[in-house]
């Protein structure tokens, strides 16, 4: 018997599961098509927001992070961590609350890593965009796979997330969400209320156990630190709701009664979180400081809305700003909108909810989105009229509207691939155009004072955008032009938060201190300033040192211990104090306020000048010495720690010190008269200076000249 050619050999045929395949090639397209999306996402955004990462900090970024203590963390510890979760109000009769704990987490970390350096805080609001992008996408991609639309979008549903999320992550309005270092507080919270509903959708549509409990859990955890963010993303509970409703069970099905049985949980779950994120008893605090009360407000909120629709769906980067003018409605009918905009509110939020979910579900969802995450900061609540980042939540899924129509007028036109390419080239123009605004609308924070004066052109007559631009004028040098805008601020009188009206008198008083030397009135803007602010610290402390500089020592002191009964830790006030004692001869006790602020803070400069000042005057040279060189080597442009050194030199008999630093007073003073620079230059330093220089000036005079004659007599020898 031959053996059998194995070439002829007959192999049982392997069956081929022909569903298994299709699902394999559907999961590779998928992931190829996930992959090439976030890619895309990554490079786009960096080529739009480039102009970012060298944005400079802008208005609340000051308070929130630069003159926040608690985010400055130094040190790893739980103490410290555990502090930067508090925001601490200069207003001292204010519970402390641990507020936005995430937000003010993640400004501490930055600081700890880079301290006052922008490019890391940028990076990371960068980063917390993207992921926001992803997980849109990812979200919107699965939403179009469920049941319900019956795989109506099987073939579109990538293109339709894709076009939808990268016109969400490109758009102009959300610059300053992105752009503005503080409003991190925005995206964040963003990001991680997509998340949550994402993960609330895989749990919903998992096959296993597993994958449910991992939804659920991914959902909750994600919920949780967006509740951590911010105040306005507990309105999570409510949005998951509705999509069950609309997306998952379908309104179709759906009774009245049942949806509001259902819907009474989400709505004690908002309830319950805003107990915890808020001090009920202080909601409608605000409107002490507003020039609006709750209704009126109410009724500018429906034509706010309607002003926000127009950004998103007709960007004009000619109506794109940080702080908005726009006119309160006082009645129904004043102005004439507010009517007309309630009503057309109050109809697309029922037309969406009870007409559209059960014929367009996808889109009647992303309606009702948007006027649900709307809610909370344009309810009853007494915060600002108007500001962009507040549609960083609800404006992501209402550019699924202008695509789905978009993708069906390209299917309608499916015979004549001329006019798909037309609608494809008219698409990718408005893209561009759309990813050129938000590029030149960031590109206006890489600088305070074209910043500022853009805003001054959009909104020329709100008294707090003229303060501003005032102030960014006296920065550059520009005096004239600032007084005009300061005095515009002051004339006009308008703001929505009647506070920064002491602002302004504020920096009128800053003006005429550094700018016209004319204390007498600097000091009477200091005052009303104080008057309408009263818990700034900053302006008290201006207050307190304009007194000195106009020789009321007694008034300065007692300013200065009302600040101690408000800030009684803080370093600055701590060491302005010593000062006082100086002047006052009590040296002993002068110590004691620069060794507690050193103790408040370890890093204070300040107090280095009282250490050395009072060694001088109990006669210990040497220490003097060693505490007016480091009190220099921080302050290098410090006339009074130059002034100090060079007696110090002088008795001691070290020329050589003393020559080298009459030079470089030499170079500051340039071609002007020693006396007049001298008088002028101290006269300033009483306000900047944690020590007032007090000696005589013919005796500094005298020991500048013999130090010049000596170096002249030497270089005379050299030759």
């Amino acid at each position: 018997m031959n053996p059998q050619n194995p070439s002829t050999r007959c192999e049982p045929e392997k069956t081929v599961n022909a569903s298994e395949d299709t699902l394999s090639r559907t999961v590779v397209q998928s992931t190829r098509q996930t992959v090439t999306a976030l890619l895309f996402f990554l490079v786009v955004l960096l080529l739009v927001y480039v102009p970012s990462f060298s944005g400079i900090w802008i208005y609340d970024d000051i308070p929130n992070i630069l003159e926040n203590d608690n985010v400055h963390l130094e040190q790893i510890s739980v103490a410290s961590l555990k502090k930067a979760f508090i925001f601490k109000s200069q207003d001292l009769s204010a519970t402390e609350r641990v507020q936005r704990p995430l937000s003010y987490l993640s400004f501490a970390l930055n600081w700890y890593v880079g301290k006052n350096q922008v490019f890391g805080y940028h990076l990371v609001n960068f980063l917390i965009h993207f992921t926001a992008t992803v997980f849109l996408y990812l979200f919107i991609k699965n939403s179009l796979m469920l049941p319900i639309f019956d795989n109506k979008y099987h073939d579109s549903a990538h293109t339709a997330a894709f076009l939808s999320s990268i016109i969400w992550a490109i758009h102009p309005i959300h610059v300053t969400a992105v752009t503005y270092i503080v409003q991190r507080m925005a995206s964040m919270a963003g990001m991680f209320t997509i998340m949550s509903m994402y993960g609330y959708l895989k749990a919903r549509t998992a096959r296993t156990v597993r994958g449910t409990i991992g939804g659920y859990a991914a959902c909750g955890l994600c919920a949780l630190t967006a509740f951590a963010t911010k105040q306005n993303s507990a309105m999570l509970p409510v949005s998951l709701f509705l999509y069950e409703m609309i997306m998952i069970r379908g309104m179709a099905h759906i009774d009245l009664k049942k949806m509001v049985r259902w819907g009474l949980p989400a709505l004690a779950m908002v309830i319950l979180v805003g107990l915890i994120l808020t001090d009920p008893t202080h909601l409608l605090d605000g409107y002490e400081n507003r020039p609006f009360t709750l209704v009126e407000r109410l009724m500018t909120e429906s034509r706010v809305v309607i002003i926000y629709l127009k950004m998103l769906y007709y960007p004009l980067l000619s109506e794109l700003t940080l702080v908005h003018d726009i006119e309160v409605s006082t009645s129904l009918w004043s102005p004439w909108t507010t009517l007309p905009s309630i009503i057309l509110v109050v109809a697309s939020f029922s037309t969406a909810l009870f007409w559209l979910s059960k014929r367009q579900p996808i889109i009647a969802f992303g309606i009702v989105f948007f006027f649900v995450n709307h809610a909370i900061e344009g309810s009853f609540i007494g915060l600002e009229l108007i500001y962009e980042h507040r549609n960083y939540i609800p404006s992501m899924l209402l550019f699924l509207i202008p695509v789905i129509l978009f993708l069906k007028t390209l299917n309608y036109f499916s015979y004549s691939r001329k006019f798909q390419m037309l609608f494809v080239v008219t698409g990718a123009v408005v893209l561009a155009s759309i990813g050129h605004s938000t590029h030149a609308y960031s590109n206006l924070f890489r600088h305070g004072l074209i910043f500022w004066r853009d805003n001054a052109n959009k909104s020329p007559h709100l008294s707090v955008v003229q303060n501003n631009y005032g102030i960014e004028l006296m920065k550059h040098g520009f005096n004239e032009k600032a007084f005009q805008a300061l005095q515009r601020s002051e004339t006009i009188d308008r703001y929505f938060n009647l506070s920064q009206k002491g602002v302004t008198y504020h920096n009128l008083g800053l003006y005429y201190e550094t700018i016209e030397n004319d204390y007498q009135q600097a000091l009477s803007y200091f005052k009303k300033a104080t008057e309408i602010t009263l818990n700034s610290k900053t302006m008290w402390l201006a207050y307190s040192m304009c007194e000195l500089v106009n020789g009321n020592v007694e008034e300065a002191e007692a300013h200065l211990e009302a600040c101690l009964n408000k800030w009684p830790d803080d370093p600055e006030i701590l060491t302005a104090m010593g000062k006082i004692q100086l002047l006052k001869g009590n040296t002993d006790t002068a110590f004691a306020y620069a060794r507690q602020a050193r103790v408040a803070l370890t890093g204070a400069v300040g107090p280095l000048a009282i250490f050395g000042e009072r060694y001088r005057l109990q006669g210990m040279r040497a220490k003097a010495v060693f505490f007016w060189q480091a009190y220099r080597s921080e302050r290098p442009g410090s006339l009074v720690a130059a002034l100090m050194l060079c007696e110090l030199y002088y008795q001691a008999g070290n020329y050589d010190r003393l020559s080298r630093v009459v030079a470089d007073l030499t170079a500051a003073k340039g071609d002007r008269a020693w006396d007049l620079w001298l008088q002028e230059g101290l006269t300033r330093a009483k306000l900047s200076e944690a020590v007032v220089y007090t000696r005589n000036p013919a005796y500094i005079l005298s020991v500048i000249s013999y130090s010049l004659s000596r170096e002249s007599e030497k270089a005379g020898k050299g030759r």
